[in-house]
């Protein structure tokens, strides 16, 4: 079922919405950009909660898990007071944070995790209505149905249309509704999340379910831009990107998209807009189906805290497709996102985001008939459309531990200096 109302997603971060103000400033940007059209808010957890509710998950102690949580949900309870919501609202809020029950561990890092974007949209909602907004809150998880690999689920996307029924008939019957990004539910009821960072590939999944004419993300960034701000100077906003860049861009590590954001919308030729939160006027950027649009500027992404793993059958034979076989399956049980990888007849090495305990269970994986060896603190540095003169500035006096060439991108992974 589609609206045949024109529907904008739009999605906030952790960082547009971690104070009472933030949550105002939401309502003032969401008035301002959408006067006409149906609207599906996307909220991400309150500034860091996600990590601290991660360091509830790994308490060992129930009591003491029990006081983190509380300040968790204090922190949650002064902002709704700031924002002036009601004591019955407050209550509700409360009950949101119970420690699950649920004895597997990996599903009960989802429950917990959950409670952030749980929270935050239920103070986003409440504070529309407060607002004068026909909005209500929407359980994003009779939407996003999901497989069972918690902490880094799958979303069947040719089934987002059917999925998306319930919410659009309920999006029909009023102006806005507010829901989450990053999680979603297993076919065993189970709540499930997609990966860190996933709340702008909810946006794309629920764009694709309701059949949205755009999607916004709000940033603290004005668009994308050709390397990191916050890393290097004199970096400007790409205006128009295609899509096919953008999946080049996001896959190599951009920081402002979520890596499998770009392909549900590529699927659909629904624009994504990158703005900025801060100055909504500001410069943007949109991703589209501009094939012919030139890229004149170089492109930098780095990509710190990279682990580089180099492993091999124990018994020193050839690496062949066997082992391979092996190495992908333990890869996807772990759910371990190569950054990069290269091998040769003896050796195999992949680089990653550094993850303690991924990279436990994948060598759990793996089991005896695999040697391994990891080395951490690395960069992985990629320049698209860049020079060579560029590229060796860039990496000048490093350690190349790894190199791997295109006509368009050179990526190189470092050493410290």
């Amino acid at each position: 079922m589609i609206s045949a109302n024109k529907i904008s997603i739009h999605k906030f971060g952790g960082a547009s919405v971690k104070t009472a103000e933030a949550v105002r400033n939401i309502a003032v940007i969401i008035k301002s950009q959408t006067p006409r059209s149906k609207t599906i808010v996307v909220v991400s957890a309150m500034g860091k909660t996600t990590n601290d509710l991660e360091k509830v998950w790994a308490e060992i102690n129930y009591e003491s898990a029990l006081k983190k949580l509380l300040k968790v949900a204090n922190r949650h309870i002064s902002v709704s007071k700031k924002l002036g919501l009601s004591p019955t609202f407050l209550q509700e809020l409360e009950k949101l944070f119970i420690l699950p029950t649920v004895s597997s561990s990996e599903a009960r890092y989802d429950e917990i995790v959950a409670m952030g974007e749980l929270a935050s949209t239920k103070i986003v909602a409440e504070y529309l209505k407060q607002d004068g907004w026909d909005a209500h809150w929407w359980d994003v998880r009779n939407t996003i149905i999901t497989d069972s690999r918690h902490g880094s689920a799958r979303v069947d996307e040719d089934k987002l249309s059917d999925y998306g029924v319930e919410m659009v008939s309920r999006l029909d019957q009023c102006d806005t509704l507010v829901t989450q990004g990053f999680i979603g539910r297993c076919p065993h009821g189970l709540t499930t999340t997609l990966g860190r960072e996933g709340s702008d590939y909810s946006a794309a999944l629920l764009a694709t379910a309701s059949g949205a004419d755009e999607v916004i993300i709000w940033k603290d960034v004005q668009g994308m831009h050709n390397a990191d701000p916050n890393i290097f100077e004199g970096t400007v906003t790409i205006e128009k990107l295609d899509y096919s860049e953008a999946l080049e861009l996001s896959y190599y590590g951009a920081s402002v998209i979520h890596p499998r954001t770009v392909k549900p919308i590529q699927n659909r030729r629904i624009p994504l807009y990158v703005k900025s939160f801060l100055n909504p006027d500001g410069p943007s950027t949109c991703i589209g189906d501009f094939p012919f649009v030139q890229i004149t500027i170089p492109m930098y992404i780095s990509r710190p805290e990279i682990t580089c793993l180099s492993l091999g059958p124990s018994d020193y034979s050839f690496v062949g497709e066997d082992h391979l076989q092996t190495v992908f399956g333990a890869l996807a049980e772990a759910g371990i996102h190569v950054r990069m990888m290269q091998n040769s007849a003896v050796r195999f090495e992949i680089a990653f985001d550094t993850d303690i305990s991924k990279q436990k269970k994948f060598e759990s994986e793996l089991g005896s008939g695999f040697w391994s060896t990891s080395r951490k603190n690395l960069e992985l540095l990629t320049v698209r459309h860049g020079t060579e003169s560029l590229i060796e500035k860039l990496s000048a006096g490093r350690e190349v531990l790894m190199e791997q060439l295109n006509p368009s991108t050179t990526r190189r992974l470092l050493g410290k200096t």
